[in-house]
C-alpha cells in the first residue's frame, strides 16, 4: 500500500537515493533539503534549512498526515580535524543539523502517528556512530550519529504500543557520498554506491503498525546474511 513519506537531506547523496527508491516503490515522496540540483526524485521538493524551526513547520504543513519520516540529513566536518584542532562553531553546527534538527522533526510528527496508531520513523545513523566504531578526524559526526542511535532506542521505547515503529539504518561499509574526499585515490577505489541503503530502509518504511522498533539496522549484515533479514522480518517487536 502506498504511504505518504518525507526524506529530508533528499537532494543529494543517500537522501537522494532514497527518495527515489521509495518513489519508484510506489509511495508519495515529498524530500526536504536547502539544495535541489534534481527535483525530479520527489513528488513534492521543499525547500527548508530544517533547523529553522519556522520552516519546518511550515514545510510539514504542507505534507501532514505522513506514514513515514526519514530522517537522514547530515552534515559533517569535510577536512576531518581531530578534536584539538576543531572549533567548537563546527562542533555546534554539526549537532544543530543532525541532533538537534532531527529530534524538532520526529517530536512534531509522532503526536499524529500516535494518534492514528500507525507510523514509521527512520533515523539514518552511521557504523561510525557505533561503540567503538569511531574514526580519528571524525569525532564530531561519530558522536552525532552516536546521539541519534541513543535518541531513537529511547523514543522507540516510549512509544512501544502505539503502533509506530522507530528503528535506525547505517552503512556499514564506506558510501560515496563525498565524506570520503579526503583519502587518498588508492584508498577511494572501494567506495559503496549511495544506493545501498535503499532497501533496508523500504523494509522499514513499509512496516505495518507495531511491527518492529527499537532495532538498528545494519545494511551490511542485510545485504550478506539472509538469517538476519529472516529475523527482521519475523512477526514480533524488538524492545
Amino acid at each position: 500500500m502506498s504511504k505518504r513519506v518525507l526524506v529530508t537531506g533528499a537532494g543529494a547523496g543517500v537522501g537522494r537515493s532514497l527518495a527515489r527508491a521509495l518513489r519508484e516503490r510506489g509511495h508519495w515522496v515529498a524530500g526536504i533539503d536547502v539544495a535541489w540540483p534534481d527535483r525530479s526524485v520527489v513528488d513534492l521538493a521543499l525547500d527548508a534549512d530544517l533547523t529553522e524551526g519556522e520552516a519546518l513547520a511550515a514545510a510539514l504543513e504542507r505534507v501532514e498526515p505522513l506514514d513515514a519520516v526519514v530522517a537522514n540529513a547530515a552534515i559533517t566536518d569535510l577536512e576531518h580535524r581531530y578534536v584539538a584542532d576543531q572549533s567548537m562553531a563546527t562542533w555546534r553546527r554539526v549537532f544543530e543539523v543532525n541532533v538537534t534538527a532531527t529530534v524538532d522533526l520526529v517530536r512534531r510528527v509522532l503526536p499524529g502517528m500516535i494518534a492514528r496508531g500507525a507510523g514509521n520513523v527512520v533515523v539514518v545513523t552511521s557504523s561510525l556512530g557505533l561503540w567503538k566504531g569511531g574514526m580519528a578526524g571524525d569525532a564530531v559526526y561519530a558522536a552525532s550519529k552516536a546521539a541519534l542511535e541513543a535518541f531513537a532506542y529511547v523514543t522507540a521505547l516510549e512509544t512501544l504500543g502505539t503502533g509506530v515503529n522507530v528503528n535506525t539504518v547505517y552503512p556499514s561499509v564506506k558510501v560515496d557520498t563525498g565524506f570520503f574526499r579526503h583519502l587518498p585515490a588508492d584508498q577511494r577505489h572501494d567506495l559503496h554506491p549511495a544506493t545501498i541503503l535503499d532497501e533496508p530502509t523500504a523494509f522499514l518504511v513499509e512496516l505495518p503498525p507495531g511491527r518492529l522498533s527499537g532495532v538498528s539496522l545494519d545494511q551490511q549484515a542485510w545485504s550478506d546474511d539472509p538469517d538476519y533479514r529472516r529475523r527482521l522480518r519475523e512477526p514480533e517487536v524488538a524492545s
